[in-house]
């Protein structure tokens, strides 16, 4: 006989099975049960649960009384998910139990959910939803709705690029380049991020709803202010100047505005700072400027001493008439009209007409292809020339030259640059050690020549370390050179006369007959 509160599943020669408040427990009086045959006993009753095989093991093989196997399921099983937002319900019945109580069951369910302080989100169930032993969601909770994220506008940054005509040509006679903005101009915004809506979960309890993402307005902060309006923060130009665009941070730099010429009235030009410059400029005089330089002037410039930024970009409308005299540098790229008897360096050179005895350097040089022209001169690019005619009728000597880039040197300067930079974390190793010294042996005590010794340690091991970030930055840009170099090229689309050069790396051919087509040297071969 068992003790009272106690109720009697299963009674055989073998064992009694039995549940003692929430446990299933066994009585084992023999042993000879076969462990496997255990699963037909869990068929018949769906709300045992054992808890693990070895448990099992143990109350079919030892004799004796309260061996726990297991603890015992509730009729409606209420399953709730770790972060409170699922309930599942399963129903521990056999078929014929289900059958006979499925009139009540969605009674049944709905009780064990109030009693488990389910009051929110319950699902309303059919009979046609409930099956014995498999999982049903009978509650889920409202998610959170998080908040929209900070949105963020800036003004437009200028495209430096021909207007191109309706017949498809470009036309470099007119391009927005230097952009000039007023003290006070609308620059850029943020719409503040929002709070989110809170959720709740099916206990009724309120789930904080995260914040939308909030980002930082990138600006220069020497020239533009974040100012709040209505509700928004917006940036604003402290002072009138050119709109620049520094590392992709929006600026306002220094611009000079000449309504005239550059000549007698204005002397030469040196500006820290873009240059807008509506005439022209004038025989023997000059503009240099860190920043962007405009020469807005129809006439274009004639026999000017130089034009040059250091820093930015140049562009003449009008084209240049050199003299033989005349220079035009930038940084960055250069747009004309056209070139005639004068110097051109840059990255990149775009002209809309044609380039007339004179020496132009850059990484690519392009003329127009429908109509551009090259007479004379020397052109050196890195990667590439373009162009629709090459030379004249008259065979005068053009030079193209595409040098590419020696991959092999580069990669000699950068083992050599390797080495060095090895050397230099040898020594910074060194130093380092010796400071660590000096400052576990009190270095705020030192005095005197100590003291100057302490000092320069540290300074050499700063230099050091600059050096390092140096040279590391210069292998990086080599190895990226290397990376996107392209070979070497010279198009002519239209026509290029006897008397041209054609010059790709060290290979050359003056070509004696009109040809035109793409150059370059394949399999060590130049294919003029």
């Amino acid at each position: 006989m068992h003790k009272r509160g106690v109720e009697l599943l299963v009674e055989n020669v073998f064992f009694d099975l039995y549940v003692a408040g929430e446990d299933v427990m066994l009585d084992l009086k023999k042993v000879g049960f076969p462990l496997k045959s255990f699963d037909m006993i869990t068929n018949q009753n769906p709300r045992v649960k054992i808890s693990s095989f070895p448990a099992l093991r143990k109350g079919l093989t030892e004799v004796g009384t309260g061996h726990k196997i297991g603890y015992f399921l509730p009729l409606i099983e209420v399953i709730v998910s770790p972060d409170k937002m699922k309930a599942e319900i399963i129903i521990n019945m056999t078929i014929t139990e289900f059958q006979s109580e499925k009139h009540r069951l969605l009674q049944l369910v709905r009780k064990s959910l109030d009693d488990h302080g389910i009051v929110f989100g319950i699902i309303e169930l059919t009979e046609t939803d409930l099956f014995p032993g498999r999982p049903v969601i009978a509650a889920l909770g409202r998610e959170p709705e998080k908040g929209v994220d900070a949105q963020i506008t800036y003004i437009k940054k200028p495209e430096k690029k021909p207007i191109i005509r309706e017949d498809g040509l470009a036309d470099y006679y007119e391009m927005n380049f230097v952009t000039h903005v007023a003290e006070g101009d609308w620059l850029g915004e943020k719409i503040p991020p929002t709070d989110g809506i809170p959720g709740k979960d099916i206990f009724g309890g309120v789930v904080v709803a995260m914040r939308g993402s909030d980002e930082k307005l990138q600006y220069d902060r020497k020239s533009v202010v974040e100012v709040e309006e209505q509700g928004k923060v917006v940036l604003r130009a402290l002072f009138g100047g050119a709109l620049e665009f520094i590392d992709d941070l929006v600026s306002v730099g220094k611009h000079l505005i000449i309504n005239g010429d550059v000549g007698p009235e204005t002397g030469s030009i040196t500006f820290d700072g873009a240059v807008t410059v509506h005439g022209t400029v004038m025989a023997g005089y000059s503009v240099n400027a860190t920043g962007d330089i405009s020469i807005e002037g129809n006439e274009g410039v004639t026999n000017a001493k130089e034009i040059c930024s250091s820093e930015g970009d140049l562009y003449i409308k009008g084209g240049v008439f050199g003299g033989d005299i005349s220079l035009i540098e930038a940084s960055g790229d250069i747009f004309i009209k056209h070139a005639n008897n004068c110097k051109l360096f840059a990255k990149n050179i775009h002209v809309g007409l044609y380039i007339l005895g004179s020496d132009v350097v850059g990484e690519t040089v392009a003329v127009d292809k429908n109509r551009g022209k090259i007479i004379g001169g020397r052109i050196e690019a890195l990667f590439r020339i373009e162009c629709g005619f090459a030379g004249n009728a008259h065979e005068r000597t053009t030079h193209l030259q595409a040098k590419g880039i020696d991959k092999d040197l580069i990669y000699q300067e950068i083992q050599q640059m390797a080495l060095e930079l090895k050397e230099l974390q040898k020594t910074a190793g060194n130093l380092e050690s010796q400071l660590s010294m000096i400052e576990g042996a009190h270095s705020h005590q030192l005095r005197g020549e100590q003291a100057e010794a302490y000092e320069k340690l540290k300074k050499t091991l700063r230099a050091s370390r600059d050096m390092m970030f140096e040279l590391d930055r210069e292998i990086q840009a080599g190895l990226y050179k290397i990376k996107t170099a392209t070979p070497p090229q010279i198009e002519i689309t239209r026509e290029a006369y006897p008397g041209v050069i054609i010059q790709i790396g060290a290979k050359s051919s003056q070509l004696n007959k009109t040809t035109k087509g793409v150059f370059e040297v394949v399999d060590n071969v130049l294919n003029v």
